[in-house]
């Protein structure tokens, strides 16, 4: 009896298990390149739908090569099966023979909290030096060639222009007299740069990456969101700048100087963490939070008060 119930427990785990089944793959367009060629790099993952997967940032990941783009995401079904295909483009400009380390992908299942992980395949890749002939002499890919004018056709298409032409013109102007300018015109919606700002920090803090062990990608992307509002509130470009030279520009902008204080501290715990490996405690990585949102409220411009229109009463 006892035998049997152990078969049975162990029948259900393994069916358990086979049924919560999660597959990744990786590969290359090519293992052989040569130098500034564009390597397509992918990720196949193949799971269940109770299965939720969070990626790592490939981007930060793939240190051997040079990154320069992700192309959408082709997401498909197949039975119960979840297919998901994530492409990165590459490129790399010396000569060498380099392998694209394997990756940490973290999951869950179901309800269940505890994470559990799935590594890539590496993959050994060639990247060599463009075949030149040093010896051989410049010339042309091809002997320009001499093309005679066909008169007929060129009556043609000049007649067969002009009636496209006046067609346009004629369907344009019916279409403006239909339509006169700023009638249906929709307004532009214009989104100010602290609600962009504010709304992306939501989103961010929703994801709970720190809270997930991502901490050094949490700070990446909060920096990344103070950044942008500082470039899009005060017209500087703070993406392309270090934090001691954003700090400089803002204790001189009349707006800036109030958060000089604020965004020190926020700039110097996220670099610490992204260059100097710091593993902040969790209180540090809410203040950054904190911090942020304090950085975006403390500058949002004030509201243009426009002057009263004074009535003036006509004396008879």
């Amino acid at each position: 009896m006892v035998k049997k119930i152990c078969f049975i427990s162990f029948f259900f785990f393994f069916s358990l298990v086979k049924a919560q089944s999660i597959s990744v793959t990786a590969t290359t367009d090519s293992i052989k390149y040569e130098v500034g060629d564009y390597i397509k790099y992918q990720l196949e993952l193949h799971f269940d739908k109770n299965i939720s997967v969070i990626l790592p940032p490939v981007k930060d990941s793939v240190k051997v090569l040079d990154y320069l783009k992700e192309l959408p995401v082709d997401s498909s079904q197949v039975d119960s099966k979840i297919i998901k295909k994530y492409t990165y483009i590459f490129s790399k400009y010396d000569s060498a023979q380099v392998t694209i380390p394997s990756l940490k992908i973290c999951y869950t299942v179901g309800s269940d909290t505890v994470k559990r992980v799935l590594a890539t395949n590496p993959i050994a890749i060639t990247v060599s030096k463009l075949t030149i002939n040093s010896q051989g002499d410049i010339k042309d890919v091809k002997a320009p060639i001499t093309i005679p004018l066909d008169w007929l056709l060129i009556i043609l298409i000049t007649i067969g222009a002009i009636i496209l032409f006046a067609a346009a013109y004629y369907l344009y102007r019916r279409y403006k007299k239909k339509h006169p300018a700023g009638k249906d015109a929709a307004p532009e919606i214009i989104i100010p740069p602290h609600e962009s700002a504010l709304a992306k920090l939501l989103e961010l803090d929703k994801k709970k990456l720190w809270q997930n062990g991502f901490v050094k990608e949490y700070h990446s992307e909060i920096t990344e969101i103070v950044r942008q509002y500082f470039e899009a509130r005060f017209n500087f470009r703070a993406l392309e700048m270090t934090s001691a030279e954003i700090l400089a520009v803002l204790s001189y902008i009349d707006g800036g100087k109030v958060v000089v204080n604020s965004a020190e501290s926020f700039f110097s715990n996220a670099d610490l963490v992204k260059f100097a490996k710091f593993q902040p405690m969790p209180n540090v990585n809410d203040d950054m939070m904190k911090q942020a949102n304090e950085i975006v409220t403390k500058t949002i411009p004030a509201p243009v008060v426009e002057p009263p229109v004074n009535e003036v009463e006509n004396v008879q």
